[in-house]
């Protein structure tokens, strides 16, 4: 069985996020209250609920010598802080009291490891370990790994974790078998990922999603010439323009239309590159 690595684990990680359904209001209402009364599995369906929005903040925050998935723990780190200290009562959806407590334990992450780029063999993530552990024990097994499977084989690595670490670890990962499990309703069993978006919450994702877009559009157009950046621009409507014809943006760039049409579909061939090399489907899935 060959073993998974690194980046495999984080792309089975966030696309296994993906899968869980947001709260409905009614469902967030709920589950506060319950929150109220001291039930833990509802403030880990309140966590695990809002693991995406880590995600998309934690991309935001990559390209600084840390890796994504340490970005993303810290994030997680700072979700479950705003779900502890979160007080309904003041009239706001929890996720945008949280997307404050998720970035400033990123920042803090990234402040307390800056130099990461100058001795990247001195820090490596204990998830990334725990991770590359399960994934491989998971392969191998055909089943998922105990937590004193996980820690057995670390030991035979040489590394001693302790239990509660790796059980965090697999608080994050182990729930995504459930996903498709029914859950009772008043009329019918439903399941999970039939559940009904809250739109209100992912209008707040969809900014998110917008803002990282239009930085990698930023970045993409940066990557070419004056004149390619114009008729990108104006056929597309970037920026606030209107989209224009080949015609149109042939006379802006003092072109022929044939011209325009050829350079366009060599530079979107360029930038569907570009896009898949930086894996922008993550934002845009």
């Amino acid at each position: 069985m060959r073993k998974f690595n690194y980046e495999e684990g984080v792309e089975y990680y966030i696309r296994s996020i993906y899968k869980i359904p947001l709260l409905t209001p009614e469902q967030e209402k709920e589950i506060l209250e319950k929150i109220k009364l001291g039930d833990k599995e509802a403030f880990q369906k309140l966590i695990l609920s809002n693991l995406r929005f880590v995600i998309n903040i934690a991309k935001r925050y990559a390209g600084y010598g840390i890796p994504l998935q340490d970005l993303i723990s810290a994030g997680n780190i700072g979700l479950i802080e705003a779900a502890k200290r979160f007080d309904p009562s003041k009239g706001v959806k929890f996720i945008s009291y949280a997307i404050w407590w998720i970035k400033q334990s990123i920042i803090n992450t990234l402040s307390q490891e800056g130099d990461i780029i100058r001795k990247p063999t001195k820090i490596q993530s204990l998830f990334q370990k725990i991770s590359n552990a399960y994934f491989y024990l998971k392969d191998s097994l055909n089943r998922e790994p105990s937590v004193d499977e996980i820690h057995s084989f670390l030991l035979r690595e040489g590394l001693e974790v302790e239990k509660d670490t790796i059980e965090n670890y697999l608080f994050f990962n182990q729930h995504f078998i459930s996903l498709d499990e029914p859950i009772l309703s008043q009329d019918e069993d439903i399941h999970l990922s039939d559940t009904i978006s809250n739109s209100g919450t992912e209008d707040i994702e969809r900014k998110l999603i917008d803002e990282d877009i239009l930085k990698f559009i930023d970045e993409l157009l940066d990557t070419l010439s004056p004149r390619e950046k114009q008729i990108l621009i104006h056929r597309f409507g970037l920026y606030g323009e209107e989209p224009k014809t080949l015609k149109e943006v042939g006379n802006i760039v003092g072109i022929s239309r044939e011209r325009v049409r050829q350079i366009e579909i060599r530079l979107l061939k360029k930038l569907r590159k570009l896009a898949t090399k930086r894996k922008i489907e993550d934002l845009i899935r």
